[in-house]
């Protein structure tokens, strides 16, 4: 299973996704199979993690200096699993250029809220069978199944948007701490090592063991 982190400049949001979650599953042992990236849609190819960022992530235990911002590009698209945006705007961006993605497309909030009362409901223990069933049954909530075999794209995007724009609740995102202070930073942090713990847990993915 390929999971991808997406936010704006892959120097932030999507980095500290990155690293949360590969600390998360680097405690399992081996035990399961996941391989976690991120990008950014708007990225400086190559470019650092700002101080900020790297001061924060420290009080974690964790040292992502080592990180590059890396530019999504198709073939991280087309290798993906499943795609997690971190505001509702990185998620209609990435579908503007990505049309073919929208059924692997959430943001990182939107799937652990939408998903973990569904997640409680499948008995399937395999995280890649899980997947395709919590995928299936969040889209079938926003109606964006509801063409005759999932082929008909356009319509699936039309839903797609009329759901961000009219529907979507703001705690579905999570804002870019960027040039905010400090304490705004250690918020986001937070808000992403939370929602990255619920989906390595047993309610998601059940990534861990029962």
């Amino acid at each position: 299973m390929k999971i991808l982190f997406v936010c704006t400049g892959n120097i932030c949001r999507s980095a500290m996704a990155e690293a949360f979650l590969k600390e998360e599953l680097s405690a399992l042992n081996g035990r399961t199979e996941v391989e976690v990236n991120s990008a950014g849609l708007q990225a400086d190819e190559g470019g650092s993690v700002p101080p900020e960022v790297l001061s924060v992530m420290e009080e974690f235990g964790l040292d992502i200096s080592g990180h590059r911002a890396h530019l999504l590009n198709r073939d991280d698209v087309d290798e993906a699993d499943l795609i997690l945006a971190m505001a509702m705007h990185n998620s209609s961006r990435l579908l503007t250029e990505y049309q073919e993605a929208v059924d692997r497309v959430f943001t990182l909030k939107e799937f652990v809220i939408q998903g973990s009362k569904k997640g409680r409901e499948i008995e399937e223990r395999d995280p890649a069978r899980r997947l395709v069933e919590l995928r299936k049954w969040i889209r079938h909530v926003e109606g964006l199944d509801q063409d005759e075999g999932g082929k008909d794209l356009t319509r699936k995007l039309g839903v797609f948007m009329l759901h961000y724009f009219h529907i979507y609740d703001h705690s579905f995102g999570i804002d870019d701490p960027l040039g905010q202070s400090m304490e705004f930073m250690r918020r986001t942090a937070h808000e992403i090592r939370d929602a990255v713990r619920c989906l390595v847990g047993t309610e998601l993915l059940a990534l861990k063991e029962t």
